[in-house]
């Protein structure tokens, strides 16, 4: 899967940047200690580096994966320059985890909230109002997860969920 386009240009800015001083001073978007000719002595190891750039970018992805149905958060992580592997070469489920996702679908930014939807599966029979329907919660096996705006039409290939769609 390819990043979109503002994903790249935010990815290749994270990137970019020198995070090992960021606590301490404000700086430019590109800033690089190797050029600067102000630069303080205040600096932080490795990880904490590690730690902030990070967290960048979660607050840019989770923005992202809000906008873009095809947001991949490990993709993206990768070309800001976090670290998406564990010890044993794995991908590291602490990437996904940095996020508010459920299901694929990612929490309004600046909130804890889900947009309201009609959801379904591939696989399903049925649409539901929600991840929160016990019924859907039941028989969702991880595929792909559809999204329907609650005033629009759900293809008659799915029927309303008798449990939370009225």
């Amino acid at each position: 899967m390819t990043l979109s386009k503002i994903a790249r240009d935010f990815a290749r800015e994270i990137s970019n940047h020198d995070w090992s001083d960021a606590p301490y001073r404000r700086d430019r978007a590109g800033h690089s200690r190797t050029g600067d000719t102000n630069r303080g002595d205040r600096v932080l190891s490795d990880v904490a580096t590690d730690a902030v750039r990070t967290n960048v970018m979660w607050v840019t992805a989770q923005v992202l994966g809000y906008h873009d149905p095809n947001f991949d958060v490990y993709e993206f992580a990768e070309a800001c320059g976090v670290n998406t592997r564990n010890r044993r070469g794995d991908q590291d489920g602490t990437i996904r985890a940095g996020i508010r996702e459920q299901y694929g679908r990612y929490a309004r930014p600046g909130s804890w909230e889900y947009d309201p939807e009609f959801v379904t599966t591939e696989t399903s029979d049925f649409y539901h109002t929600g991840i929160d329907c016990d019924w859907f919660r039941r028989g969702y096996r991880g595929g792909d997860l559809l999204t329907f705006p609650l005033d629009g039409e759900v293809p008659p290939r799915w029927k309303p969920c008798a449990n939370c769609v009225s």
